[in-house]
């Protein structure tokens, strides 16, 4: 769709080299030479490229931009060989042999010529719209910065546009990150990794790990900070090796203010009170705590840049806790709760963590549960409860519920049944902890897998 194609051929065919006739006859009698081999090369249409940016030209396809730029949705999801065009980049595409490269001339040409940049805008704006995001870079004013964010209808567009595995608008993205620095524009590249990287956040496992290291590697991130810190971009953070990565490098930069390569005390100091200021939790440090903490990674009492990413992570999980355990006190300082009080804080992944690594927490949960899932009142948890229960966790963390089923719950319940108050097929409440810190660490394999990372090593269930 979209215009017809029989120009585009012809272009390409002389664009070529001409292959073949490897052989011919010299000038000696009976003799055959050889020739040469031709080595070739793709044509990068650079011309045609211009032309298509500045209204005058088209695409191999015979497509002028203003034509695509009147698609439907369905038909930028379907059509393959148009993104190359409106996003071009100085790589040869791997599935479209047609496609223009956007070399260090182009590029330059790109950086200067104002209607070349402006109809680029407006192509890459339309992208946006079809990804469900919006967009100000089509006719925006030099004195306002670009904006790209979700729009109304991005859950709608989420699963033609988002939903993987391996969905080939990630690579479109990749293809768009990469486009806008070669042209020139960082504040858009910039704005563009902020947007998905708050979309990575509120939709966990969503993308891919390889994806998500992908995006950050075409952005090309330096030391500008491009996410608030929250708890839900903790707990992302914990699950993704890369952005975990990236964010390190940033705060390398920021805070490193002696600019020796390492972290001082001083400068981890600040970060610290930083990040517990953006956490909501007390900006007040135990000076003597955060030392030892520095030590224990590396005996100097500074961080080096190799150091610092394992040392954070560890600062990022027991700040989750501490959140968790503030959560946990709003349902009073024992941990009990009225009959009419509601009892479970929202279950969010890092939630999740936390629980398994605070045995008071746990023990906190394993209680309330308890009452909560023993329905009929008679002190056991039964296969049907441990199943709905089961059930409700998988969903309330957005994992499948297809793979719940009764068998495995009844077999993973006669693991733990080892009580004398346990009936055949039930769990007392001595036993129930030991089996629900079981299910919470299957759940958070679950969620590490995902994400593709892995989970950090067991912790004992409370006795």
């Amino acid at each position: 769709g979209g215009g017809g194609g029989g120009g585009g051929g012809a272009a390409a065919a002389a664009a070529m080299p001409r292959q073949g006739g490897g052989r011919r006859k010299s000038g000696g009698k009976g003799k055959v030479e050889k020739k040469p081999s031709v080595i070739f090369q793709p044509p990068n249409f650079r011309e045609e490229l211009c032309a298509f940016f500045r209204g005058t030209g088209t695409d191999i396809e015979c497509r002028t931009l203003e034509q695509i730029l009147k698609w439907d949705d369905q038909l930028m999801e379907v059509c393959h060989d148009y993104i190359q065009w409106i996003l071009p980049t100085d790589e040869q595409s791997k599935f479209n042999f047609d496609a223009p490269i956007l070399d260090e001339e182009c590029q330059r040409i790109f950086r200067s010529d104002l209607d070349m940049r402006r109809n680029f805008r407006r192509g890459a704006q339309r992208f946006m719209k079809f990804l469900g995001l919006e967009a100000n870079l089509a006719e925006r004013p030099d004195s306002e910065a670009p904006r790209i964010g979700r729009a109304e209808n991005f859950e709608k567009r989420m699963l033609m546009c988002w939903r993987g595995p391996q969905n080939h608008n990630w690579r479109r993205l990749s293809r768009a990150l990469r486009c806008f620095g070669l042209v020139g524009m960082e504040e858009e590249q910039q704005a563009l990794l902020r947007c998905l990287e708050e979309i990575i956040v509120d939709f966990p496992g969503m993308i891919d790990e390889a994806t998500i290291g992908h995006w950050l590697n075409e952005a090309c991130v330096k030391s500008q900070l491009v996410h608030k810190v929250t708890p839900s971009y903790v707990n992302a953070l914990l699950g993704s090796p890369n952005l975990l990565a990236s964010l390190c490098k940033q705060y390398l930069g920021k805070y490193d203010v002696n600019l020796d390569g390492r972290l001082q005390f001083d400068e981890v100091l600040k970060l610290t009170q930083e990040l517990h200021d953006s956490l909501g939790l007390p900006s007040s440090i135990d000076e003597s705590e955060l030392a030892a903490s520095i030590s224990a990674v590396d005996s100097s009492g500074s961080l080096s840049a190799e150091e610092f990413p394992l040392w954070f992570a560890e600062v990022l999980r027991a700040s989750l806790a501490q959140l968790a355990a503030a959560a946990e006190a709003e349902h009073g300082e024992d941990g009990s709760e009225s009959e009419d009080e509601e009892i479970d804080p929202a279950l969010r992944p890092e939630y999740v963590a936390a629980l398994i690594r605070s045995p008071k927490l746990l023990e906190n949960l394993c209680k309330r549960y308890f009452k909560k899932y023993d329905t009929n009142a008679n002190g056991e948890i039964e296969v049907n409860e441990a199943l709905r229960l089961t059930f409700e966790l998988h969903e309330g963390l957005g994992l499948a519920t297809d793979a719940v089923n009764e068998g495995e719950i009844a077999n993973s319940m006669a693991e733990f049944a080892c009580g004398k108050d346990s009936l055949p097929g039930t769990l007392c409440a001595h036993d129930f902890p030991a089996w629900l810190t079981s299910s919470l660490h299957a759940v958070e394999a679950l969620l590490a897998q995902r994400q593709g990372s892995t989970p950090p090593p067991p912790a004992a269930a409370p006795s």
